[in-house]
């Protein structure tokens, strides 16, 4: 969902002609190697540390990649973007009077204690969720009640119709775990997670690494393939570059753009670039001095040169965003004009604003992460030019997050993803300060967003619903909380020893499918 700054997941690809220059082969799914084959360990480097393994608790991409492959939740994502598909749900239906969805589970999954997983952990899990300090608690507040007819059928009552709920089920923080935690407290639980995924928890060395390891009786026969793959944390981007040509790493789970082109040419290493939902955007802490002056947030939107910076920093991989829901969902505002780079107009709008003369300020980004140096250095050069004086600060990746939870920062960085197919959760999760994280850390408030957001998901017509996002984006566009950057693909470079590996169109990995040859 989030990350400290560069997101995956929905299902158009933006600048395909950069897109096809940028991938070495086709989407990641090379056939060369022969024949899928079962074993190997892989190791995927990061930039950033999961934050927890509990799935109602984090927000970040680094802990919710690692979760959908522990567990199961009653509706996966097509891998494609354009639905979701069976899972621990083998099929679903909404009553005629469109209060309440019937799901039927499969039998025959376990999870990896042993047990079976029954329409009671599914209620479990879900109330998890719904609790006030869970994040993703808005998804879910939509149901009020939830009826186990047997062990395999549970049916959701909702306060109103809902059109998004089986791609809400889709979501990591609804995956199902035991009852009760399987008789164990939520803190032991999140360090030793049971879970009925295609993996399983192994170790955990925090600020090193994490280790899941094949489930051998999981529920989809003949996966997974490999017998483990370990997520390592390497922050600096140079080092897991040189990490992968030494081949002490199979993936690289972020490649600096920069890099891209020396990698293309490494006879051993494949460069891919997936459809993803990612929307790059620079925050504002809209609870500080100025920047809670609408002025001075338009004035620092109109002065940064997103052309120069996609150019110079993204080395052109990626599309200037204009709305805040990216194109890769059918919400998206193609005809929404947003502000535009131009000087004269920054300076005009700053001398309306309460610092006419302007002031300084901050720009917090993580340690390691080159794309961010540069593009913080090309904003501090931009915002220069209208009078405000930007000092780069740099934290520890997983500090930064902290300090953005705490509200501790000015300006950062920041990217998020859609987790399911429907607008439905990032319309809220980046657009109302109730969808989980204060509207991206700004602290933006609107009751107009909350009211749209509620009419867009209780809709059955889409042309209903989009009329509902396109006034939310505009909202957006009105108020600038934060400045949407870009929209990017997602890119990654791996080992030609490494097949099947394709991210799905919300960014998950389905690891289940990878396998190593020789």
């Amino acid at each position: 969902m989030t990350r400290t700054k560069t997101l995956r997941g929905a299902v158009v690809v933006v600048a395909a002609t950069a897109l096809a220059a940028c991938s070495s082969s086709s989407g990641g799914t090379s056939t060369s190697g022969g024949s899928p084959t079962s074993g190997g360990s892989l190791v995927m480097a990061r930039a950033d540390e999961a934050t927890s393994l509990l799935p109602s608790v984090p927000t970040d991409n680094a802990s919710i990649w690692i979760i959908e492959e522990l567990y199961d939740t009653l509706t996966t994502p097509a891998q494609d973007g354009k639905g979701v598909t069976p899972s621990l749900a083998t099929s679903w239906k909404q009553s005629a009077d469109k209060l309440s969805w019937t799901f039927h589970m499969r039998t025959d999954a376990k999870f990896t204690n042993g047990q079976p997983v029954t329409s009671a952990d599914v209620v479990f899990s879900i109330k998890q969720n719904q609790k006030a300090d869970a994040p993703f608690s808005f998804i879910d507040s939509v149901v009020t009640k939830m009826d186990t007819p047997d062990a395999h059928t549970v049916v959701f009552h909702t306060k109103e119709p809902w059109a998004p709920l089986p791609a809400d089920m889709a979501l990591y923080a609804n995956s199902i775990v035991p009852k009760n935690y399987a008789g164990m407290s939520a803190s032991a639980f999140a360090s030793s997670p049971i879970g009925s995924g295609p993996f399983k928890f192994k170790n955990w060395t925090k600020g090193s690494s994490l280790t899941i390891v094949k489930n051998a009786k999981y529920w989809k026969k003949g996966t997974p393939r490999l017998d483990s793959v370990e997520f390592t944390v390497v922050p600096d981007s140079n080092t897991r570059s040189t990490q992968l040509a030494s081949g002490q790493i199979g993936i690289n789970e972020y490649p600096a753009n920069s890099s891209i082109k020396s990698l293309q040419n490494q006879p051993n290493i494949s460069v891919n670039t997936f459809p993803s939902s990612e929307v790059d955007y620079l925050g504002m802490n809209t609870r500080r001095k100025p920047l809670s002056d609408l002025n001075v947030r338009k004035a620092i939107s109109q002065a940064i040169d997103k052309d120069a910076i996609l150019k110079a920093v993204l080395y052109g991989y990626g599309k200037v965003a204009n709305a805040y829901l990216s194109p890769t969902t059918w919400a998206h505002d193609s005809s929404l004009k947003a502000n535009t780079y131009d000087v004269a107009a920054a300076k005009a709008t700053l001398a309306k604003s309460s610092v006419p003369h302007g002031f300084s300020t901050t720009i917090t980004i993580p340690s390691g992460d080159q794309n961010s140096s540069s593009e913080a250095q090309l904003v501090q050069s931009d915002l220069a030019k209208i009078g405000i004086n930007v000092t780069i600060k740099t934290l520890d990746p997983a500090a930064l997050v902290t300090a953005k939870h705490a509200g501790n920062f000015d300006m950062a960085f920041g990217l998020y993803t859609t987790d399911i197919v429907d607008p439905d959760e990032i319309a809220r999760f980046a657009g109302t300060y109730d969808g989980g994280v204060q509207t991206l850390y700004s602290g933006f408030k609107s009751a107009q967003m909350d009211k749209l957001a509620a009419t867009a998901s209780r809709a059955s017509d889409q042309s209903t619903r989009k009329a509902a996002y396109d006034q939310m984006q505009q909202i957006m566009a009105n108020n600038v909380p934060y400045v949407t950057l870009f929209y990017v693909p997602g890119v990654y470079s791996y080992s030609k020893k490494v097949h099947g590996f394709q991210p799905g169109a919300t960014g998950n990995y389905f690891l289940e499918k990878v396998w190593m040859s020789k």
